[in-house]
């Protein structure tokens, strides 16, 4: 059973429930959000057909694009197909805010950047690359791997940490915005991301 939030563990639970040590949760969130009010946690079946605007917030993993939109196609209305899957969850690509076929459907590229403190005091940057994809009511963000940069040392892979803080910020923003589209809860995300980058 995949759950709503990942707060706590970092993990998906395996078949029979338990959580493995050191692997994501790839459901880190999921909630509907109606117009100046607050988020509500919700399970992915219960999200298919709501009248809200849907937001499924994952890890990439290991997921491939065919298993991505199987699981996620149902909450996007049927919209979601196998290249915007792809784009959605592939690391190697940063795209640049698009729309796919002139339809209501963009994709765009933020991330998160946090100065954390490594082994021997070394300060280190942590780079959250997240990608997000909207339609009209629904949106998708898929954190990729993150990666840390210690000044001339290179970049490494960094362990996944949870997204609850862009989610509280987002519902924080969310009520003052007054939007009412998952393009503006979209806005609102990367808006989050960049104070966050600036901060």
């Amino acid at each position: 059973m995949v759950t709503a939030s990942s707060r706590g563990a970092a993990a998906e639970p395996s078949r029979n429930g338990a959580v493995r040590a050191g692997e994501r949760r790839l459901i880190r969130q999921a909630s509907a959000w109606l117009p100046s009010q607050p988020p509500r946690a919700a399970r992915l079946q219960d999200l298919e057909g709501a009248e809200a605007i849907r937001w499924v917030d994952l890890s990439s993993g290991s997921l491939r694009d065919s298993e991505a939109r199987a699981l996620l196609d149902p909450v996007c209305g049927h919209e979601l197909t196998p290249r915007m899957a792809r784009d959605l969850i592939t690391p190697a690509r940063y795209p640049a805010e698009r729309r796919y076929d002139d339809g209501p459907v963009t994709i765009a590229a933020g991330f998160r950047i946090r100065h954390v403190q490594g082994a021997g005091g070394r300060l280190a940057s942590l780079f959250e690359p997240v990608h997000l994809l909207s339609g009209e009511d629904w949106l998708l963000t898929c954190w990729l791997p993150p990666r840390v940069y210690r000044g001339l040392d290179g970049a490494e892979t960094a362990e996944d940490h949870d997204s609850n803080e862009l989610y509280e910020a987002v519902a924080r923003g969310w009520l003052d915005c007054g939007g009412e589209t998952a393009f503006d809860l979209a806005h609102v995300a990367r808006a989050q991301l960049a104070a966050a980058g600036a901060g």
